[in-house]
């Protein structure tokens, strides 16, 4: 059964392109922008990627991001008991699959190819387990949150909709983020914003309070302190022909 686990960096910017066996692309850290079969989404510390034999996918990978890449052959899934795994695009990462995450980039890439046959396995099972039954309710808060990051979410509002104290929900974003609530939720409108500002010819201002910032003013702080740039210097690097 062929199975490869590397750790690898990515280039910014990775055109269009495909392969013939299956991919996961689990998050190390930072944060990769992800586009497959025309389905857009964001890998980070919450979230992997399936991408299946003959999947059209580009990516945009943040500075400093590095991710566990599992190859295996397209038959692999079946194999292993585990084709769930085959109708998602991005898949929630569980506690169980970040601690064999966090194992296998302190081992390196030579000794994951050692290991590959038995922890690839392991990773595979462990974000089947995530994916089956009822999510939790702070899965379920974290799916609203990247769906409408726009939308009015106060501590508060996010501690009621995960069943939780605002404490708990604290420790919560700690442990699985290392992040505030707030902050979190700030990275996403961030992304959400970026994503009008590449897609869209609507004023900044209007962006801005689409992705849930007071005013443009607001967005431009927040990018400028989180990617040290702007977002009209953004939307020029970016902006997609048409």
């Amino acid at each position: 059964m062929f199975v490869n686990l590397e750790v690898r960096s990515y280039d910014r910017e990775n055109p269009n392109h495909q392969h013939d066996h299956t991919q996961l692309v689990l998050p190390i850290r930072g944060r990769m922008e992800i586009n497959v079969d025309g389905r857009e989404g964001a890998i980070d510390q919450s979230l992997a990627a399936v991408v299946m034999p003959g999947s059209a996918h580009s990516q945009l990978t943040h500075v400093d991001s590095r991710f566990l890449i599992l190859d295996c052959a397209a038959t692999t899934l079946e194999a292993l008991h585990i084709a769930p795994l085959a109708k998602r695009v991005y898949v929630p990462v569980s506690p169980a699959t970040r601690r064999l995450i966090e194992f296998a980039e302190l081992i390196g890439n030579e000794q994951l190819a050692l290991s590959a046959s038995q922890l690839g396995p392991l990773l595979l099972s462990s974000l089947l387990s995530d994916t089956v039954g009822s999510p939790s309710p702070m899965a379920q808060l974290i799916g609203r949150l990247r769906a409408t990051p726009g939308d009015h979410w106060s501590n508060e509002v996010m501690a009621h909709a995960a069943g939780m104290s605002i404490s708990q929900l604290h420790q919560r974003f700690r442990q699985m983020f290392g992040q505030s609530p707030q902050t979190f939720l700030t990275g996403l409108r961030i992304q959400e914003a970026q994503r009008w500002l590449r897609g869209t010819s609507l004023s900044i201002a209007e962006i801005a309070l689409r992705a849930g910032f007071s005013d443009q003013a607001s967005l431009t702080r927040a990018m400028q302190r989180v990617s040290a740039t702007t977002p009209a210097a953004y939307r020029k690097a970016h902006k997609q022909p048409g």
